[in-house]
């Protein structure tokens, strides 16, 4: 029986030298199916990397492939907008812009007067933020205590607004004006509740799953509908689409002062109180003064609250919206930031310097996104192509006069020398198309000496802001087609996943007779080594009993006798 390798070895290190000589001759011969397997194994190893390289590369080609054809979703290969600003007083901001691909070309000039602000409240100052106020009383935040509806008039759609709890851990709608408005989309009503701002309120689904700013189908009848942000509404879907507005003025949330409190503990139960959204705002102690902000600017943001503990909170800053105009338009926003229906498919941020200042955004077409494509498919296409090249070459080596040629792992391969010339062909034949481009050299992609392709970045940009169609045209046709020769290839079910399975189960297969290969030389060494144990054992055993009769083995004799002539 075959015990461990290290078992095997410590007898194969008890016997004579030439007994393991003799073992390792034997062992090394009949090893020779074992190596066949070994190097087998290891020339598909090596396959299997070459294939799942070139799978690699192709997947990317295919990638960047599908970037320069209109009917994808990737398709890269158009102008896009791009901003630039020019301040009217060097060294300053003014503001900043970002834009969609729907924004709209143009010049469009700023004058800001006014950049919006929170409001600002503080008391008297004190000498220490840690000195006892000697107040006491309930400080309401956000309300006063009762949550009411006002201005409210029924419609046809909106047939009844009523107050109701605030439910989980949602906040309650701050105080202020709201508008429930309703359009029909596709036959079915939809409904949304928008505040003062005109931004939509995040309100319970109708379903009760879920809280969203986005439009929701009414009910098919008249339907009481929770926010579950203070506010219940009566729908009816058969009524006129329109806007519906009212007030609300918040509950808010209340915090117990006593005499003990100091600046610091009410400004610390201040903000740790959840409060209506809208009207929030936080507490700071700044320079001797219990300072309450908005935290957010605009004049639909100021601060609401019932101070019965007599804090004595007066005016510090005034809340005020920002105030500007573009190419001669007054715009009044709540925000200096995040600012998306001004311009078109734009982004605007009023930086803090902007007050009193101007500033031109100008937004013009750029080729840099579709240049970019197209230097992701030179680059995809040259790893792929110089790699199967590379792995199909024959390579020399001269050492004084002697040249020895190497083939590469896939030397002759048919099906990669197939694959190699589809490429280039795809790419530098003529290309059938309905725009007036007839090949991809005309465009600026070409071979050069050393079968590099490469792009003429200016003939390609000229071409992409002048003859934009004809170009889509020219190559939808001719990616196309590529697309499809690199298809058959790559991805999870292309031929060349196909074949790394296939090699996947061909090295386990070669794993299992590798192992067998080792189990049966392993049983051929140990029977080796009980075989030449004995043997030992049985000339040392000899060689004592000889020693006891004065007889020699070796030739000599001790006593005169020699048994061996």
């Amino acid at each position: 029986m075959v015990g461990t390798i290290d078992d095997l070895n410590k007898s194969m290190n008890s016997l004579a030298p030439t007994f393991r000589t003799a073992i390792n001759a034997t062992i090394q011969s009949e090893s020779l199916p074992l190596t066949r397997t070994q190097t087998q194994r290891d020339q598909v190893t090596v396959r299997r990397s070459i294939y799942t390289d070139m799978k690699n590369n192709l997947d990317a080609l295919q990638t960047a492939t599908q970037a320069l054809i209109s009917t994808q979703g990737s398709f890269g290969l158009n102008l896009t907008p791009s901003p630039s600003i020019i301040v009217g007083t060097a060294g300053t901001n003014v503001l900043t812009a970002t834009v969609s691909d729907t924004a709209i070309y143009g010049d469009y000039d700023f004058s800001v007067t006014k950049l919006a602000k929170a409001e600002t409240k503080g008391t008297a100052a004190v000498a220490s933020s840690d000195i006892a106020l000697g107040k006491s009383g309930t400080f309401w935040i956000g309300g006063i205590g009762v949550p009411s509806i006002a201005d409210f008039t029924a419609g046809d759609s909106v047939t009844a607004v009523n107050v109701s709890d605030v439910l989980g851990s949602q906040r309650e709608l701050g105080t202020g004006s709201y508008s429930v408005q309703v359009r029909e989309s596709e036959g079915t009503r939809q409904f949304r509740l928008v505040n003062a701002d005109g931004n939509a309120v995040s309100i319970l689904s109708r379903d009760g799953s879920s809280y969203s700013t986005g439009w929701q189908n009414m009910a098919t009848d008249s339907a009481s509908y929770n926010t579950g942000r203070g506010l219940t509404l009566t729908l009816d879907s058969t009524g006129a689409v329109g806007n519906t507005s009212l007030t609300y003025t918040a509950k808010g949330a209340s915090i117990s002062i006593s005499a003990s409190d100091t600046q610091r503990t009410i400004a610390s139960m201040i903000n740790a109180t959840s409060q209506p959204e809208g009207r929030d705002f936080k507490a700071s102690v700044v320079a001797g003064k219990l300072l309450l902000t908005g935290s957010q600017t605009g004049v639909n943001h100021t601060l609401v609250y019932q101070d019965d503990a007599n804090l004595g909170f007066t005016s510090v800053q005034t809340a005020q919206n920002a105030e500007f105009t573009v190419n001669g338009m007054a715009v009044n926003k709540a925000s200096n930031s995040g600012l998306t229906d001004i311009v078109d498919g734009t982004t605007i941020n009023l930086a803090s310097d902007a007050e009193g200042k101007t500033a031109r955004l100008s937004i013009a077409s750029n080729s840099n996104k579709a240049s970019a494509a197209m230097t992701s498919f030179v680059s995809a296409f040259n790893a792929a192509y110089t790699h199967i090249t590379n792995k199909m070459a024959i390579t020399s080596t001269t050492t004084g006069d002697k040249t020895t040629y190497s083939r590469s792992p896939l030397t002759g391969d048919n099906v990669f020398r197939s694959l190699r010339a589809v490429m280039y062909n795809q790419v530098a034949n003529p290309i059938t198309n309905s725009g007036s481009f007839k090949s991809l050299s005309e465009i600026g992609l070409s071979f050069d000496s050393n079968m590099k392709l490469t792009l003429d970045s200016t003939k390609f940009a000229d071409v992409l802001k002048n003859k934009g169609s004809d170009l889509t045209a020219l190559m939808d046709a001719a990616m196309g087609q590529f697309n499809t020769t690199i298809s058959t290839y790559s991805g999870s079910s292309g031929s060349l996943q196909n074949s790394v399975k296939s090699m996947d189960d061909q090295i386990k297969g070669l794993d299992v007779r590798i192992s067998k290969h080792q189990e049966l030389l392993n049983s051929r060494k140990q029977s080796l080594v009980d075989q030449y144990l004995g043997m030992q054992t049985q000339l040392a055993q000899l060689g004592y009993e000889a020693q006891m009769f004065g007889i020699s083995l070796t030739g000599g004799s001790s006593s005169g006798v020699n048994i061996l002539g």
